[in-house]
Parts: C-alpha cells; structure tokens; sequence
C-alpha cells in the first residue's frame, strides 16, 4: 500500500510538471504570438506624411514627395501649404476658375491612391475650370475637419466648400484620443462651441502602440483573467450610444452654423457630402441614422446636402466590390465612381456660381 502512494504521488508530481509546463509554454507561446503581431504589424501610415499638431492633433507635414507611397508608382506629395498637391495655391482664385476647397477624412484625401486619382483632384478632369483644394487627411473627423479649414482654408479664397463625412467621422469625435494619438474634443456650453483638450497632448509610442494592438493584447489569458477579475467585461448600459449621438448632435449642429458663417464671409457656397463605406451598400442603422439627422440640419441652416450612400445603392452588386480596395478605401475606380457622381450633382450649383461670379466678381 505504502509502494502504491508512494508511486501514486510520484506520478500526481510529474503529471503536476508536465502540466506546468505545458501552461508556461502554452503562456510564452501566446506572449510570442501576440509581441510579433505587434512588432510586425506597421504603424498607421499618416505618420509618413503628417506630425503633431497642437491644435488639430496631427496635420500633413509639408512639402512632403514619396513617390512609391502607396505602392510602385502610387505617390503622394504635399505642398508648402501642407495641402495634398503637387502646387501651390494663391490667395486669390486664379482667373477664369472656379475653387473647390475639399475637407474630410482619408476617403477625401484619397488614401491609397495617387495624388490624381482622389476624387476631389478628379473634379479637374471633369471639369478643367475648377481647381480643387485636398485639405483631407486620414484619421480626421468632423470636429478636425472643421478646425482645419477655419485656421488655413479660410486662407484661401474659394467658391465652395465640399465637407466630406462619413459615419465613423462622428465617432471619432466622442474621445480626445485616436489610435492612440491626442486630438482637440469639441463641446456646446452655453449656445457656444469650444474647444478641449488644448493644446493637444503628444503621445509616446507604447501609447499608440497600445491603441493599435489593444484587441491583440486584449488575447492574452492574463489580461483576460484580470478583466474578468475586475468585472470589465460587461455589456454596455442599454441607451448608451444613443444618449452619446444626443450629446454630439448639438456639437455637429454648431460646426454646420459656423462653416456656414465662414463660408459667407468668403461668398463661398457649403455643401455636406455624405460619403459611403463598402459597408453602406446595405442598410446600415448608424449611418442611416446620421444621414437622416445631417440631411434635416442642412436643410435647416440652408446648406445643401448631396448623399453619395444613396447614389451607391443603386450601383448594381456585381459593380460595387471594384468600387473598394481590400483596405476598405474608395480603390481608383470608387474614386472615379465618387467624382463623377458628385459632379453630376453638382453641375446646377457650379453653373450659378459662375453666374453669379461673373455679375459680382469676388474680392481678392
């Protein structure tokens, strides 16, 4: 009996090891996993071309030529005026111009494809007498977008402003952070707008590494664990997202007004463009959502208001996926889509524009 204990527990022992060892490498093994995710996984682009910014968080460095950027012969270049262009711009609009200020997220800039090949640069092949500013940049949302057109593309004198937005662009605008990367946070006190968060924090590199990865690390058994520990794993409150929208609301609201404003100081005209995802095909309830709130303020305040959702979802489904790149992006052919839609909707505003030049030609 003592022989069968003893042997007994001698295995009890090395089964207790081999268990053990089996959980360290099990351990290391998703440690390893997780740290070459990290490590192999690049950084988001923009930090190529753009540095921090303590107003708007991050804007394009200039002067900026990487001509291979998005692949070979995929370039991307800005100008002094850290506009994504090959030229610069006069304060004044050159004669017999018209001039389009473009402002939105990376579908504006046109990520992943060349310079040419955005959709607010495409508006100058369809039409050779407009000249297009591309004040558009990844990451950005509505309040960002905002804010760098009141500081420099106020600069400029222009005809219209087309203030490109997409439903993540609302979202963006909940925190003072994105990927980890501080940004200015917009609120209404009073019947005022103002401005957070100034002058916007820099972050380290853990810290944006962290925001990056943070569903890689979220993986790991301990995080996990101490997470459930600490009772960090339950649902949301009911209603929250939607008290989150009636709190942004009057902050969009505000941004539309004062646009507005500073488009009339410029005898320039504003318009929201609603921009799709390859998402929004079908319908989707945030977007639907926000598409129905932006169309009744800009209907509102006076601003006119073009829904490119709804033009894609008369696209037939054979042609949508060529519409989109893998990176989710508008590809050369959604780009082209865009322009061409876009100026069709535009024709009627750009031809009384003109007129109206021509009978009041604009200050310089």
């Amino acid at each position: 009996m003592a022989t069968f204990r003893r042997v007994a527990g001698i295995g009890f022992i090395n089964l207790a090891i081999v268990v053990l060892l089996f959980a360290l490498l099990e351990g290391a093994a998703s440690i390893l996993f997780v740290v070459h995710e990290i490590f192999s996984t690049p950084s988001v682009p923009e930090h190529q071309h753009a540095e921090h910014d303590a107003v708007l968080g991050w804007v394009n460095l200039p002067n900026v030529d990487l001509p291979d950027f998005y692949g070979p012969g995929v370039g991307l270049r800005t100008n002094s005026q850290r506009f994504r262009s090959a030229h610069e711009f006069t304060r004044a609009v050159p004669a017999g111009k018209t001039r389009v200020v473009c402002s939105g997220d990376s579908f504006t800039f046109g990520y992943g494809v060349a310079n040419d090949e955005a959709w607010c640069a495409r508006l100058t092949t369809l039409d050779p007498r407009l000249e297009t500013v591309n004040m558009g940049l990844g990451g950005y949302g509505v309040d960002q977008a905002y804010l760098w057109y009141r500081r420099d593309g106020t600069r400029l004198d222009h005809q219209l402003q087309l203030l490109g937005v997409l439903t993540d662009d609302f979202n963006r605008m909940r925190s003072d952070r994105f990927m980890g990367y501080g940004k200015p946070l917009l609120a209404v006190r009073g019947d005022s707008l103002v401005v957070t968060n100034l002058p916007v924090p820099r972050t380290s590199w853990l810290e944006r590494r962290r925001a990056l990865h943070g569903e890689a690390i979220a993986r790991l058994g301990v995080v996990r664990l101490s997470r459930r520990l600490l009772g960090l794993d339950d649902e949301p409150e009911p209603g929250r997202a939607a008290l989150a929208n009636e709190r942004l609301r009057p902050v969009v609201s505000h941004i539309l007004a004062d646009l507005r404003r500073l488009n009339d100081a410029k005898r320039s005209r504003l318009v929201v463009l609603y921009l799709p995802g390859a998402w929004d095909y079908r319908s989707d309830r945030a977007t639907d959502a926000w598409r129905g709130f932006m169309r009744a303020e800009a209907e509102r305040q006076g601003i006119t208001f073009i829904d490119l959702v709804e033009e894609l979802r008369r696209v037939p489904p054979s042609d949508v996926d060529g519409l989109f790149a893998p990176n989710l992006h508008f590809s050369a052919a959604g780009n082209a889509w865009a322009a061409e839609t876009l100026h069709r909707r535009l024709t009627p505003l750009l031809d009384s524009l003109r007129t109206d030049t021509t009978a009041h030609p604009a200050r310089s």
